[in-house]
């Protein structure tokens, strides 16, 4: 291995603290989740990004949640022709490589070029049994992706992804990156997880606490997706959730209500 990849500079700890999730999570023969291929990345966790979750439910999240996008993506593809796939801040997801993926529905993966240039080296585009394509972009910089996806998207039936995304942007850029994604095909599914102001400020304290400091944001409403032009069609509950009216609810939940440590199904018509 090369000593550049092991140098893994510039890349999130929110990068290497998924693929750490998911690479435990999958040696453990009493876990739901399979993802081989996240060992790869695993393994250049800095020890300094390990213990951030410690003592958390940061770890039981990532699996959650990656378990849940995975059915919930199967679902969708069992119920309609997707034809591409728009994962934003992709990180070192894996699904195109491990999942049982539709051979028509392309895959545009977004993230940072520290990132994309680590797996790039790590997991090729071109081992997939899909077309791959990598676009590096900031997700804060709404003009540059839309430039980027519409050409790309254009008359599509499209899924977007955002895992582990939403709660490192304050809810200003959540709106924005909203706005944007919703003229992203002819019509479009957004699978995309969020976690309440308690939960986000609980894993901002763990990972001070951890050196590693990370910023984390709650997002409470419906209505900051609602006023982009989607609506909630499913809501299901991380492991950190409490159980509260809004997340006994069903995908109606009222904007009113606040939300819990979920994963959501948006849909754009």
């Amino acid at each position: 291995m090369s000593a550049d990849i092991v140098a893994a500079g510039n890349v999130p700890a929110t990068a290497f603290l998924t693929a750490l999730a998911r690479a435990r999570a999958t040696d453990d023969p009493d876990n739901l989740l399979r993802d081989p291929i996240a060992a790869r990345f695993a393994e250049l966790c800095p020890t300094a990004i390990r213990g951030v979750t410690r003592h958390t439910a940061g770890a039981a999240v990532v699996v959650a949640r990656t378990v849940l996008i995975d059915r919930m993506l199967a679902e969708l593809f069992a119920r309609e022709s997707v034809d591409t796939c728009v994962n934003l801040g992709a990180g070192f997801d894996a699904r195109p490589f491990r999942m049982a993926w539709p051979a028509h529905c392309q895959v545009i993966e977004v993230d940072s070029a520290p990132v994309l240039d680590l797996k790039d080296e790590l997991l090729p585009a071109a081992t997939a049994g899909v077309p791959v394509e990598r676009l590096r972009c900031d997700l804060r910089d709404t003009d540059r992706l839309t430039a980027l996806l519409l050409p790309r998207t254009a008359g599509r039936l499209c899924v977007i992804l955002a895992e582990g995304l939403l709660t490192y942007l304050p809810q200003a850029s959540v709106g924005a990156l909203a706005s944007a994604v919703a003229g992203v095909g002819m019509a479009a599914d957004w699978i995309c997880d969020v976690l309440s102001p308690d939960s986000a400020r609980s894993l901002t304290r763990a990972s001070q606490a951890a050196g590693a400091p990370l910023e984390m944001h709650g997002h409470t409403q419906l209505t900051l997706f609602e006023a982009a032009g989607w609506r909630c069609e499913q809501l299901e509950l991380l492991p950190s959730a409490r159980l509260t009216k809004a997340a006994a609810g069903s995908r109606a939940a009222a904007s009113s209500q606040l939300l819990p440590d979920s994963v959501l199904r948006l849909r754009r018509r």
